[in-house]
């Protein structure tokens, strides 16, 4: 009786929550996870594209808002 209140029995250890013996899981997520990297390089590039002015432009001889526009009275 000593001995079992001294060291109880261990309970059998449960199941792993996400039995994945093939990886199908991991695959998965390492997949999306490209993609989702992917788009973001693509975010940044567009963003990078849309932010950069060119140096060597010649500057502007009219205001981009007044091209084909007709004056409201």
């Amino acid at each position: 009786m000593i001995n079992e209140l001294l060291h109880p029995p261990r309970p059998e250890p449960s199941p792993p929550v996400f039995d994945d013996p093939r990886g199908r899981r991991r695959r998965i997520v390492t997949a999306l996870g490209i993609v989702v990297g992917l788009m973001c390089l693509c975010v940044l590039a567009v963003g990078a594209g849309v932010l950069y002015a060119d140096p060597e432009a010649p500057p502007a001889t009219a205001p981009a808002e007044a091209i084909d526009t007709s004056p409201r009275r």
